[in-house]
């Protein structure tokens, strides 16, 4: 089928304007939607849902279509699909627009793999396994769910996700920083402490490097353009780095909007010897310093502290403009924050964001699933932020435990739940698995006898293996998104590397005994 947009202009007298002529049109998959210059939309074959974006001038709309699949299904189907919470009423209204229908539930001893490797970051022992075979229960998932977010290696898989976002150089910051900086982080989950409040003692952060470890964001990234680059992305889903020489191609940002943004870290002052890379060892203070500004670079205009949508409250004399740049990100009134934080939860989960990436929520980048979204952050505002009970709601859904094998009606899909989507293990999360099975430890520089591979405090520790499997570079600036890809890399790595080999030979592993 095909669909003529039409493209309208209203101006600010009250006149309106057909401009469809005058726009130009782009499809975010044009394998299921494509459109022409003149904003004619055909359906390919493949099903699924396109984004269709229509600009005028500096204004950007989006336009939604659906392809669904060919064939008839009966809605009373879907009624009777199992909902455990809210998550399996908004998949299964999804599917039943594009007649998908969902895989069948996964087995018990998959479910509990699954769980397991998701939530504590390892596979089940045999002892686990063989209690949970057992159990006749008919809650017996929901009660492993409930035990896995009380084990002590949930706090450590989880911060370890996190350092991954904020985890800087040590070569750059000085290693007690960076030590100091991973202590913070993974304290945090020990405690679970609610992602709010988290992410304002970050933003805010004051004092020495060798003595509150959040600081070192500050210490890493040393300019308000470079600050404003990854709060936006890490903790609103926005990337505002193309505003930071010109006007968003495909989103509402421009100069204005990233300069007052920035103006909020203008304040931020340094005290100590700062960066003498590749040592820095030294420490840093970081504190409010009133007084300075952020200027717009084309204009030479001195930019005011400004949220990027919305209102914050005014800034007192005296007071950091960052505390109150983290009430406003934190507020239940900017839907940014919670979207963007159960968005990485999700695709942590499920193997795919609903919005992808995680953190690129736009107009022009929709979420597959956008009531799921809505409903998803509003119960995580409901619930104080508490990642654990985020956790304990995705994994306690029908959708969560279906198989990953597919049926002759979700084959095609890749983005709307129908199954469960296979992901390979974190380089992390494999090797402690290779290690647990052997039951021979592995060693790690600059770590305590015993460390599990979770638990390094920095990339620059050695190892083949967890390069091999995806870690960032250590050289690269945060945040860093891990990439799922299977390697030939990999794949000759597990053949034949001398160190896999050792472990499975040795005299004082499970093989052996």
């Amino acid at each position: 089928e095909q669909q003529q947009l039409l493209v309208t202009a209203w101006y600010s007298d009250g006149s309106r304007r057909d401009v469809t002529r005058l726009s130009t049109f782009q499809s975010n998959e044009s394998a299921i939607a494509s459109v022409n210059a003149d904003g004619l939309i055909s359906a390919g074959t493949i099903t699924g849902d396109a984004a269709v974006m229509a600009r005028f001038l500096d204004q950007i709309t989006v336009c939604n279509i659906a392809v669904p699949l060919a064939g008839e299904v009966s809605p009373e189907y879907y009624k009777k699909l199992p909902q455990k919470n809210f998550i399996d009423k908004h998949v299964w209204q999804k599917l039943e627009r594009l007649r998908l229908y969902p895989s069948e539930p996964a087995s018990d001893q998959r479910f509990l793999r699954r769980a397991t490797i998701d939530i504590i970051g390892r596979v089940p022992t045999p002892a686990e396994t063989r209690s949970f075979l057992k159990d006749g229960s008919p809650q017996k998932r929901e009660q492993l769910v409930d035990r896995l977010l009380t084990e002590p290696e949930f706090a450590e898989h989880w911060a370890n996700k996190w350092a991954d976002l904020l985890r800087p150089n040590p070569y750059h910051v000085g290693i007690k920083a960076t030590l100091n900086y991973d202590y913070w982080i993974r304290d945090s989950f020990r405690k679970n402490k609610p992602l709010d409040q988290f992410a304002r003692e970050l933003i805010s952060a004051k004092g020495s490097t060798f003595r509150n470890g959040a600081v070192t964001m500050f210490r890493d990234r040393r300019s308000p353009e470079d600050l404003t680059v990854i709060v936006s992305q890490l903790f609103l889903g926005v990337r505002l780095e193309c505003a930071r020489c010109h006007h968003h191609p495909f989103e509402v940002w421009g100069q204005d909007d990233f300069y007052s943004f920035a103006a909020y870290f203008a304040q931020v002052g340094r005290k100590g010897t700062g960066i003498s890379a590749p040592i820095s060892g030294s420490e840093e203070f970081i504190f409010n310093r009133p007084g300075r500004s952020v200027k717009h670079p084309l204009t030479g205009e001195t930019m005011k502290p400004r949220p990027l949508i919305g209102t914050a409250p005014p800034i007192a004399e005296g007071e950091d403009p960052r505390a109150v740049l983290a009430a406003w990100i934190t507020a239940d009134e900017n839907p940014y924050f919670s979207k963007v934080m159960v968005n990485r939860v999700w695709a942590d989960l499920m193997g795919r964001g609903i919005v992808d990436p995680v953190d690129d929520l736009r107009g022009t980048n929709p979420p597959s699933n956008g009531p799921l979204l809505d409903a998803l952050a509003a119960d995580f505002r409901t619930q104080k932020y508490d990642l654990k009970k985020l956790i304990r709601r995705i994994a306690t859904s029908h959708v969560y435990g279906l198989s990953s094998i597919p049926n002759e009606r979700n084959l095609v899909d890749t983005r709307n739940y129908s199954r469960y989507y296979r992901q390979r293990l974190r380089a992390e999360v494999l090797l402690d698995t290779i290690t647990a099975i052997t039951q021979v430890p592995e060693t790690f520089a600059a770590m305590p006898a015993g460390s599990l591979a979770t638990e390094l405090w920095t990339h620059r520790i050695e190892s083949i293996f967890l390069d091999a499997f995806g870690r960032p570079d250590p050289n690269q600036d945060p945040p860093c998104e891990r990439t799922g890809d299977t390697t030939i890399v990999q794949a000759l790595h597990l053949m034949n590397a001398p160190h896999l080999y050792s472990k499975a030979t040795s005299d004082a592993g499970r093989p052996a005994k």
